[in-house]
């Protein structure tokens, strides 16, 4: 009984102590964000190619708080064009005005078409927010050559599954520069159809790295989108053995896509998918994670790649090799 007593006298002792605190949180300016994305040697279609413009909004900020166009937390009025700029002094050779559509809502204009190894400057004004610009120089299309290709499998079997194929892949990679890619493998019904990306399999110390370390053990990768630098063969040709499984269903085709990044967008990647995987763990038990950004005023990505396919048709191989597309 007497424990029970001193239980409760310190019960109320502790709760008399209490004090409400009120904390004020220091307010962060709202700035703009952009996503812009631009392919080598291809014309912004408004699916693969265009800037998304929005604001930020503070940690303990609400939806309010985004500005809004047709419901879509988008910025619709801002002034934004891109200027190509002299590899030499920098001086402006070409501006390309970027205009708003509602069949996208964002910013696009279908006669740019980014030029490989070629520096673009990007400005971004909109009335309440700082002006923001960013610089991308556009990496050059991947060069590579495909040998050694065996089917293993049809790929027109709906049910089947198993190993697809294998080949080796001999990638040139341009000297006196640090190059960032991704290897992908795609079954496809047709031209316009975006298909289903093939699990593969590599053993290559290139491929082990931070970005793909859910996918790999110490002495491979296996998944579907493989990134891999030329921190170990800069400016060497690089030879990879590939081995490919196929997914359910029937197919009349599949191409493998070699994908070049710029610096920057690479590292915004890599923080994204950082970030993702953090935002997936109900534990919380990591560090946070700051996406890469190259918007100077701003936040979020002007990011350059470039890609190279080629295609595998059956009834057209066996003639003709693969197609370039």
């Amino acid at each position: 009984m007497k424990n029970l007593s001193t239980l409760i006298v310190l019960f109320i002792l502790f709760n008399s102590c209490e004090t409400a605190l009120d904390i004020e949180l220091p307010s962060i300016e709202s700035k703009l964000v952009v996503n812009s994305y631009l392919i080598t040697d291809e014309y912004w279609d408004t699916q693969n190619q265009f800037l998304l413009l929005s604001n930020s909004i503070e940690g303990m900020g609400s939806l309010n708080d985004y500005t809004y166009t047709d419901s879509f937390p988008v910025i619709s009025y801002a002034n934004a064009f891109i200027n190509e700029l002299n590899t030499i002094d920098n001086d402006i050779i070409n501006t390309y005005p970027l205009d708003f559509t509602t069949n996208c809502y964002c910013y696009t204009n279908p006669s740019f078409t980014p030029k490989e190894n070629t520096t673009y400057e990007l400005h971004v004004e909109a009335s309440g927010y700082p002006n923001i610009f960013s610089t991308e120089r556009m990496p050059s299309k991947p060069k590579y050559t495909i040998s050694d290709f065996e089917m293993k499998s049809s790929i027109d079997q709906k049910e089947e599954e198993g190993e697809l194929c294998e080949f080796k892949i001999l990638l040139e990679d341009p000297p006196n520069q640090t190059n960032y890619y991704r290897l992908k493998i795609i079954l496809a019904n047709n031209f316009n159809d975006r298909g289903t990306p093939c699990t593969y399999q590599v053993v290559d110390p290139s491929f082990l790295i931070p970005i793909n370390r859910y996918n790999s053990s110490n002495t491979y990768f296996e998944g579907k989108n493989g990134y891999f630098t030329d921190e170990l063969f800069n400016g060497e040709n690089k030879q990879f053995f590939i081995e490919v499984e196929k997914p359910k269903g029937s197919y009349d085709h599949f191409y493998i896509e070699v994908v070049s990044y710029s610096e920057n967008l690479y590292n915004f990647n890599l923080t994204r998918k950082e970030q993702r995987r953090d935002s997936n763990n109900f534990l919380f038990n990591s560090e946070a994670i700051f996406i890469d950004s190259n918007i100077e005023g701003g936040y979020g990505v002007f990011g350059g790649r470039a890609r190279s396919r080629r295609a595998y048709i059956p009834t057209y191989y066996p003639a003709n090799g693969w197609i370039e597309y």
